[in-house]
């Protein structure tokens, strides 16, 4: 007998909220401090935590989305797994590391990608120092 059945894919939707959460977390830190120069994600964005916080918190917690996500996305979660250098079994906690993994993984592209530019536009709309 067949059967079919109908499953959501929550994965696409976990990484781009991540990603628009650390784009936020970039631009309250830009407004907060003033830099001079773009920041490094790991070392300076997440001094605070506040990366990991927005990681941790987009990685399913039930066990059907988990088991969801490792169906639609097996590959990608096994080589993110794998470039983390963390150990032999990517199911390991049910599979929630690598997805973590992954979405960190998604997180640092993009922000290798387009930070720059979120940047660049922040310091374009700063007032004009007066110093001078």
């Amino acid at each position: 007998m067949k059967q079919k059945i109908e499953i959501e894919d929550t994965l696409p939707d976990r990484v781009e909220r991540a990603i628009d959460d650390v784009k936020s977390e970039l631009l309250r830190y830009l407004d907060e401090n003033k830099p001079d120069s773009l920041l490094d994600l790991g070392n300076d964005l997440d001094y605070s935590g506040a990366i990991h916080e927005i990681i941790d918190g987009s990685v399913p917690i039930y066990t059907n989305e988990i088991k969801v996500c490792w169906f639609l996305h097996d590959s990608e979660l096994e080589e993110a797994y794998e470039n983390a250098g963390v150990g032999e079994n990517p199911r390991e906690n049910d599979g929630m590391a690598a997805i973590h993994f992954y979405i960190h993984e998604q997180v640092s592209e993009w922000y290798s990608d387009n930070a720059e530019e979120v940047f660049e536009e922040w310091k374009a709309k700063q007032p004009a120092d007066d110093a001078s």
